[in-house]
């Protein structure tokens, strides 16, 4: 869906109201159509390669040849200007003395009389004005980068620059400082709120403090550290002419993997960000005085369910955009390759059925909150508390602690044992010969203390439920009782009281009927 929606964005038909959104290969094939006698030049005009001459690491003027002699020309005119620079460096001459000759026909720049370069046809082509406008505008710029060359080699200009160079590295240290600071302020701020982060996280599994704005802008400022010293050192280089050569090569050397470095770190951030983004909004939800704490807990797993799949597709979206980003940065066209991944993405989802299924029946699953994480279900048999839940799979862990993978296409009918409130059904054996009805004052009267009880009171519901002679056993009568509890909760108050009613038992002297078998052995003596 998102290649085809960017397939449609960038062929609209409306496109074609913009002469921007013409590619230049497109108008030049449309113009050889139309212009069959043009033809020759423009495939000449097609095989013409341009550069740029340097001096001191700044591009000065850029020339023209044919594609497979421009590197050879750029050589020869960047070794004529540095033979040039030297003899004017080590003169005492004040202005260069330029020169424009004739040879062959075309203007030669001659500087200190020495040959500089040879302006042909293509250079004034490139430039599209005619050869003495342009030997006069590259005989203006030689002339002030050789004037700029021999005044930024004097004593002063170092030593204004070194001094400019002293005050960058301080302001470069504090601003680190200031980062330093922002970040232990940051740090404090998130320990302050470790209560509220911790009752965050009971009440959202899924989410923790490491998904927070304060953690991402903390990140953030550390990647400012590097940096911010990285530009202060390239701002340095770049301050002396000796240096500046370096500061071009790294740049040149690291533009692919800055690139990929620069987009890659965004992607990344931008995935941070929406994570704290779901985080928090996820947060908002759950926090309402209008919600009964049943709702207020079932909601807290359904939204921390939908922000764990959430989360998993931010991260493929914003992947995708990055390498598309990177692509266009690269002057790909990602037009034709996004249509060709549309076709592969229809044809996978042809051939994997079985996953779209999945991811149909996890939608379901979600949207209907049949379950959610931290539920305890009962699914094909197996019994666990449920870890992950996403569109293709659920996975659960059992009493025994195995990981138990469940493809959403197979979960049919699944009973929770935890959604909204759980329930502990008791069934309590007593003597035959005891009273009855003391016995079910006894075991009632009991259950309502531990129900009054403010360890247990905000586990329970409701008041506990005595349903009363459920049954007739050989262990004796079998009294039912019922008590509503917080979900998850059955298990840990049907066992505080099976141990006070125990207790209770002791106390009024009655003891809880076991299994008795009794064994006759019959001894017949024979005279």
């Amino acid at each position: 869906m998102l290649t085809i929606a960017l397939c449609f964005l960038l062929h609209h038909p409306s496109a074609a109201q913009y002469p921007f959104s013409i590619p230049t290969e497109q108008l030049a094939a449309e113009s050889t159509s139309q212009n069959p006698q043009d033809e020759e030049l423009n495939s000449f005009s097609s095989q013409i390669s341009t550069d740029w001459i340097w001096l001191d690491g700044r591009r000065l003027f850029q020339i023209a040849a044919a594609r497979n002699l421009i590197s050879e020309r750029k050589q020869i005119v960047q070794e004529n200007l540095q033979k040039i620079q030297r003899n004017y460096l080590t003169s005492d001459q004040v202005e260069p003395q330029v020169e424009i000759k004739t040879l062959n026909n075309l203007p030669v720049l001659s500087v200190n009389n020495q040959n500089l370069i040879t302006i042909t046809s293509l250079d004034t082509n490139l430039r599209a004005v005619d050869s003495g406008a342009l030997t006069t505008d590259i005989q203006n710029i030689v002339i002030s980068a050789l004037k700029q060359s021999r005044t930024e080699r004097q004593p002063q200009y170092l030593k204004q620059q070194g001094i400019l160079l002293s005050g960058i590295l301080f302001a470069v240290l504090i601003i680190n400082g200031l980062i330093c600071l922002l970040q232990r302020r940051l740090y404090r701020s998130s320990k302050g709120n470790t209560a509220s982060t911790v009752d965050f996280m009971t009440r959202l599994p899924t989410l923790n403090s490491w998904d927070g704005l304060n953690t991402l802008l903390r990140q953030v400022l550390s990647l400012g550290h590097v940096s911010i010293w990285f530009a202060g050192v390239l701002i340095c280089m770049d301050r002396f002419p000796y240096t500046r050569p370096i500061k071009i090569w790294i740049l040149r050397s690291l533009s692919l993997p800055l690139t990929v470095s620069l987009v890659g770190v965004c992607t990344y951030f931008m995935v941070r960000f929406s994570w704290a983004l779901i985080n928090r909004f996820a947060l908002a939800l759950t926090v309402s005085p209008l919600l009964t704490p049943i709702v207020s807990r079932r909601l807290q797993l359904r939204i921390s369910t939908i922000t764990r799949v959430v989360k998993g597709i931010a991260i493929p979206i914003w992947g995708s955009i990055g390498i598309i980003v990177i692509l266009i940065l690269f002057k790909v066209d990602v037009g034709p390759l996004l249509a060709g991944v549309g076709l592969i993405g229809v044809a996978i989802s042809l051939a994997s059925q079985g996953i779209i299924k999945d991811a149909i029946n996890g939608f379901l699953v979600i949207a209907e909150d049949q379950f959610g994480v931290g539920d305890i279900i009962k699914v094909e048999g197996f019994t666990g508390t449920v870890e992950t839940l996403n569109l293709r799979i659920t996975q659960i862990r059992n009493a025994e602690g195995q990981l138990i993978t469940i493809p959403n296409s197979e979960i049919k009918i699944v009973a929770n044992l935890s959604s909204d409130w759980s329930r502990v059904d008791l069934n309590i054996p007593i003597p035959y010969e005891c009273d009855l009805d003391s016995m079910l004052d006894l075991i009632l009267d009991t259950a309502q203390k531990m129900a009054e009880d403010p360890k247990w009171a905000p586990e329970i519901l409701e008041s506990p439920q005595l349903m009363g002679l459920d049954d007739f056993s050989h262990r004796g009568p079998m009294i039912k009782i019922w008590i509503k509890t917080q979900p998850l909760k059955q298990w840990a108050v049907s066992r505080e009281l099976r141990r006070q009613l125990k207790l209770a038992f002791d106390t009024a002297g009655i003891a809880i009927p076991v299994p008795q078998y009794s064994i006759e052995v019959n001894n017949h003596h024979r005279d």
